[in-house]
């Protein structure tokens, strides 16, 4: 069932809406802290968003997050983040009982990120049991993400990262155009040099079929990391690389990617993809 719908007129308003709302808050520059009581554990937790989004550092992230409920154990967003990040099922399954069993008071806010990452968890410990979900699962989850990030950006407009996994659940529901006009639109000025926002740029300009401009923003993020040690430029070029069929590039940019972090799950997914086409190209040879 496809889940891109021809509203854009009505969408578009939404992100005007958002967007003025935006302005008139863009001044509360306060740090959102998500339930956390201690300064290092929203330190960490932030770090860990960081590490993930803006640098493609997933084994550094999950260590921030880590340290984020080691700071305060009472952290119940900070640990449903740990169990988002860790590869051990049977944490994850523990992880999630443990939320759902916590007797730990969630505002209304916190609520509102806890409950898109408590049923990405259910995702997640589902699919590593092989178990099967609903036929309306998935449509419900992003039904849910869509609406409770939005609630959130529109009271916190200046928490980048909520806002980036905002914008990645519009392209899931509504494709790459909406997407990226809303990446436009509701980033701060501050928030359109957040490393993210300009690579999910050239990610969806890329997905539009705009392969130079891709490449060109891709170039630009590039320069702006500056580190050959990040992951994330390496990613960025290789599923831009993989799109133009260019498969010797995509190839060299994915295996630098998973060399410096084999645990980035795009990276990897990418990396199938690219094998299973280099298969197809050799069953047709």
């Amino acid at each position: 069932m496809s889940l891109k719908y021809p509203i854009y007129a009505l969408v578009f308003i939404l992100f005007t809406s958002c967007q003025q709302k935006q302005n008139k808050s863009s001044t509360n520059l306060a740090v959102y802290t998500y339930g956390a009581k201690n300064d290092s554990a929203v330190f960490y937790f932030n770090k860990g968003w960081e590490h993930i989004l803006d640098y493609g550092q997933w084994t550094l992230s999950e260590k921030a997050f880590r340290k984020a409920v080691d700071f305060d154990s009472t952290f119940i967003v900070g640990k449903a983040l740990v169990g988002k990040n860790t590869t051990n099922l049977n944490e994850r399954i523990q992880i999630l009982n443990d939320i759902n069993s916590s007797q730990i008071k969630v505002s209304e806010d916190d609520q509102l990120i806890l409950e898109v990452t408590r049923i990405t968890l259910e995702l997640f410990n589902a699919r590593g049991q092989n178990m099967k979900l609903d036929q309306d699962f998935i449509s419900n989850f992003l039904t849910t993400a869509e609406k409770n990030y939005r609630t959130f950006i529109h009271k916190y407009p200046n928490e980048s990262y909520i806002k980036a996994e905002y914008i990645e659940v519009l392209n899931a529901i509504y494709g790459a155009k909406i997407a990226l006009d809303s990446l436009h639109i509701l980033t701060t000025p501050k928030q359109k040099k957040v490393p993210f926002f300009i690579s999910y740029a050239a990610t969806l300009e890329s997905d539009l079929g705009n392969f130079e401009k891709a490449l060109s923003i891709a170039d630009d993020f590039n320069n702006q990391i500056n580190d050959p040690n990040i992951p994330q430029p390496y990613v960025l070029y290789g599923s831009i690389y993989l799109k133009m069929d260019s498969l010797s590039l995509a190839t060299s940019n994915l295996d630098k990617a998973l060399q410096l972090d084999p645990n980035h799950i795009f990276a990897q997914r990418f990396k199938t993809q690219l094998l299973t086409k280099l298969n197809t190209i050799n069953t047709n040879d």
